[in-house]
C-alpha cells in the first residue's frame, strides 16, 4: 500500500517526551530495550517482548477515498485472539512506517513503556469496544464514490447546458441557449508559489465588479480551497494542477463555481442585497425603535391625537456591534415623533412630524403596558451638547420615557442608555440629568435643583443617597411632591 506521509503528517496534541528507537528488529524505549518489532511482510508488524513471545499483530490497511483521500487504520489482534481496530495516526515526524505505528501505541495508548509491554494496558486495550472501522471507511469511500459520481454528472450537465469557459481577455463566457457568446464575469490568474496562503491563484469577478471567489493553493497539488463573497469557503479538487495560462483548468474551476451556486452576472449583487436587507430586519426587531405603533400624542395646548407612532431611539446596530448612538456627529435619534392617522371617509393617512421641543409628549403601549415619552432639554449632558455643537447641531431636545409622576415633578428615563435618569419640575423649564458623575456631584447638583423644597434639598445635602438607584430617584419626587401640596 501506498502510503502518502506528506499528507498526513499532523500535530500531536499528546505530550510525549519519551524517545522511541528501532534498531534492526530490536524497540528501544529511552534507549532501553524493551521488545521486539517484526514485519516479515508488508505493512504488517508483529510485536514480541525480550522473551521472544508475541504480543500481539498490527496490520496497517486503508481506503481510498475519491480526490485522493486516503483513510488508514490498524487492524490489531492479541496473542490470545481478541481484535480491535483504531484509526492510524502520525504523531511523530518519519517516513517509516514501523516507528510511526510503535510511537503511536506507547504514546497514545501505553501499551509498552521503559520496564517492556504493560499488561495492564494491553488487557484495557483490547477489552475496550470500539467500531469496525473497516466497515466505517468502506461505507464512507461508497459515500464518496456516490458524491464523485454526483458531482461529474453534474459538471457534464453544466458543460451541456451552458459550456462555461474562459475567453482570450479574460471574459468568462457562456452559451445559454443563445449566440453569441454572453460574458457573466472575469477571471484573472497569478502566479501560485508552493502552499501559500498570502495570495490568491486565481481571483472570479461578475459585472459589477464584484470579486465573487477567490481561489488558493492550500489542500494539496490539486486540492484548493475557494473563499467566496458571501464568506463561505470549500475545496476545489481540478483534474490537472493549476497553472496560470492553462484556460482548461479555469473552465473546469468555473463549472464548479455554477455547482456550488455561483454563476456569476449580477447574482452577487442581489444576493448582497437579500443579506443587507435580512441584517436591517434583524437590527429592526432587536432595536427599541417605535415603528407604526399605536398610541397618541398630546400637544402643549392639551390637543390629543391617536394614530401611529414612529420613533428611531437609537441607530439599527446591524452588524451587531454593540453601537446605539453616534460616536462622532451629531445626535438626532431621540429628537423626532411622526404620527399618522386615518383621514375620515379616505383610505390615505396624514403625517405629521413633531420634534422634542415643541412640548409634546406620547403615550403607546407595544406589550400591553401604557410607556410615556417626554420631549425635555436637560441639565447636564455636556459631552453631547458639545458633539452636536461641533457638528452645528444646537437642538438637545431628546425625549425621554416616563418612569414615574407626581404632583408637579417627573421622573424619566433615557430609552437608549438606562443608567441615565432625568427628573423635571413644573417650576423650571429643563430636566436635571442624573447621569454617570459620582453621587456627590449628582446630589449637589439635584439638592440646586430642587432647592425650593428645603427638606428634599437638605436630605440630598446631608444623607448619602445612591441616586444609582430608582428607588430612591422615586422616593425623592415623591418627597417633593408632598412638599409642594
Amino acid at each position: 500500500m501506498k502510503i502518502y506521509l506528506f499528507l498526513t503528517l499532523m500535530l500531536s496534541g499528546i505530550v510525549f517526551s519519551q524517545k522511541i528507537q528501532l534498531k534492526k528488529d530490536k524497540i528501544l524505549f529511552n534507549e532501553k530495550e524493551v521488545g521486539i518489532l517484526k514485519s516479515p511482510y508488508r505493512d504488517h508488524f508483529e510485536f514480541y517482548n525480550l522473551a521472544n513471545e508475541k504480543v500481539f499483530d498490527a496490520d496497517l490497511k486503508g481506503v481510498t477515498l475519491a480526490k485522493e483521500q486516503f483513510l488508514y487504520y490498524l487492524d490489531m489482534k492479541s496473542a490470545d485472539g481478541k481484535t480491535t481496530q483504531i484509526p492510524y495516526e502520525v504523531l511523530v515526524t518519519s517516513f517509516k512506517v514501523d516507528k510511526i505505528v510503535a510511537h503511536q501505541l506507547a504514546a497514545k495508548y501505553h501499551l509498552f513503556n521503559e520496564n517492556g509491554f504493560d499488561k495492564a494496558e494491553l488487557e484495557k486495550f483490547f477489552s475496550t469496544p470500539r467500531e469496525n472501522l473497516g466497515d466505517k471507511y468502506l461505507a464512507a469511500k461508497a459515500n464518496s464514490i456516490i458524491e464523485d459520481n454526483a458531482r461529474k454528472s453534474r459538471l457534464e450537465n453544466i458543460r451541456s447546458l451552458y459550456n462555461p469557459r474562459l475567453g482570450s481577455g479574460g471574459e468568462i463566457l457562456i452559451n445559454n441557449g443563445s449566440y453569441p457568446a454572453k460574458i457573466i464575469g472575469y477571471a484573472k490568474g497569478y502566479n501560485c508559489v508552493g502552499f501559500s496562503n498570502v495570495g490568491p491563484c486565481l481571483e472570479v469577478s461578475d459585472l459589477d465588479g464584484i470579486k465573487v471567489a477567490s481561489m488558493y493553493q492550500t489542500q494539496g497539488i490539486k486540492t484548493y480551497a475557494v473563499r467566496t463573497f458571501d464568506k463561505n469557503e470549500f475545496t476545489f479538487t481540478a483534474t490537472r494542477p493549476y497553472a496560470q495560462s492553462d484556460y482548461a483548468f479555469v473552465n473546469e474551476f468555473i463549472a464548479n463555481l455554477f455547482i456550488q451556486g455561483y454563476t456569476l452576472e449580477h447574482q452577487a449583487y442581489y444576493k448582497n442585497q437579500e443579506l443587507q436587507d435580512a441584517k436591517v430586519a434583524d437590527a429592526i426587531n432587536r432595536s427599541i425603535n417605535l415603528y407604526d405603533v399605536p398610541g397618541y400624542l398630546v400637544e402643549k395646548s392639551g390637543k390629543k391625537t391617536e394614530g401611529r407612532i414612529t420613533i428611531w431611539f437609537e441607530m439599527l446596530d446591524t452588524e451587531r456591534t454593540g453601537q446605539k448612538l453616534p460616536e462622532d456627529g451629531a445626535d438626532f435619534f431621540g429628537q423626532r415623533v411622526t404620527i399618522k392617522k386615518q383621514l375620515p371617509g379616505m383610505n390615505s393617512m396624514a403625517t405629521k412630524i413633531y420634534d422634542a421641543d415643541s412640548g409634546v409628549h406620547f403615550c403607546v403601549s407595544p406589550n400591553g403596558n401604557e410607556e410615556c415619552y417626554y420631549g425635555l432639554d436637560v441639565k447636564g449632558e455636556f459631552m453631547k451638547k458639545l458633539q452636536n455643537y461641533g457638528s452645528m447641531h444646537g437642538n438637545n431636545f431628546y425625549f425621554y420615557r416616563l418612569i414615574a409622576k407626581e404632583n408637579k415633578i417627573m421622573l424619566l428615563q433615557d430609552p437608549v442608555e438606562l443608567q441615565k435618569y432625568v427628573i423635571k419640575t413644573d417650576l423650571q423649564p429643563k430636566g436635571q440629568m442624573l447621569d454617570n458623575r459620582s453621587n456627590d456631584k449628582l446630589s449637589e447638583k439635584l439638592a440646586d435643583y430642587l432647592k425650593d423644597c428645603k427638606s428634599v434639598a437638605d436630605q440630598l445635602k446631608n444623607e448619602s443617597l445612591d441616586l444609582k438607584k430608582e428607588e430612591n430617584l422615586i422616593r425623592i419626587i415623591s418627597d417633593y411632591s408632598k412638599c409642594k401640596k
